[in-house]
């Protein structure tokens, strides 16, 4: 997957009363905090993305809360990329980094002071 995407918007956005029109946004990988912060947003899943989509990209808010459907699958889409559902407590990822203290036998272990 490309480090930076640059997304040509189909339908230019202009926030009302400001002179600057977005006609496109450069999105890249998202940060632990970004994806954290943006699934926080309090609505539906439209939300928490266009939170996502604003805040790689740089741009306020609105702008992402304002792009077409079709400009905003497209963001998404790249973004997915860089998304998964976070493992359960006690789960891993999907490689062998350990997320919880345990001993050889799974029992948990003392932390070392």
């Amino acid at each position: 997957m490309d480090d930076t995407k640059i997304l040509i918007l189909r339908k230019p956005v202009t926030i009302k009363g400001d002179t600057k029109t977005y006609d496109s946004l450069t999105l890249r990988e998202p940060t632990v905090d970004e994806l954290d912060r943006s699934v926080q947003v309090q609505g539906s899943a439209y939300a928490s993305n266009a939170a996502l989509v604003a805040m790689v990209a740089g741009v306020p808010l609105l702008i992402a809360r304002q792009m077409s459907k079709t400009d905003y699958e497209e963001a998404t889409a790249y973004l997915s990329g860089f998304t998964w559902e976070p493992p359960q407590s006690g789960a891993t990822s999907g490689t062998d980094a350990q997320t919880s203290l345990t001993s050889g036998d799974g029992g948990p272990t003392t932390p070392v002071a």
